[in-house]
């Protein structure tokens, strides 16, 4: 938002204010502009800033990818393992079924 301080005053004098009252107003209305709006520096700071969170960001995503590749190998182990783990199980369970039926089979006869 450009302010043009001059044709402000003479608006002002204009419509009846003081000279001093019209400079007076100007100046208030130019230092609270001038504090509100941001200026290249505070843009390129920001820029600045939201380059250096897109480097961590990145960082983090990559980190975070490594990891969940750690634990999907862990996972694949342990159900690698558990499945190894229930089919010695059912076979052992398995044998002392068949044991268990053929006593009984040779008691029975």
């Amino acid at each position: 938002m450009l302010f043009n301080p001059l044709a402000y005053i003479d608006r002002l004098t204009r419509g009846g204010f003081s000279p001093e009252q019209a400079r007076a107003s100007a100046e208030a209305l130019e230092t609270a502009f001038s504090e509100s709006v941001a200026t290249k520096a505070d843009v390129g700071e920001v820029r600045h800033d939201m380059e250096l969170l897109k480097r961590d960001l990145a960082e983090v995503e990559g980190r975070l990818k490594r990891e969940l590749i750690e634990v999907e190998g862990r996972l694949k182990l342990e159900v690698s393992q558990s499945k190894t783990d229930i089919l010695r199980w059912v076979f052992g369970f398995n044998l002392v079924l068949i044991g268990a039926i053929f006593t009984i089979l040779k008691f029975v006869r």
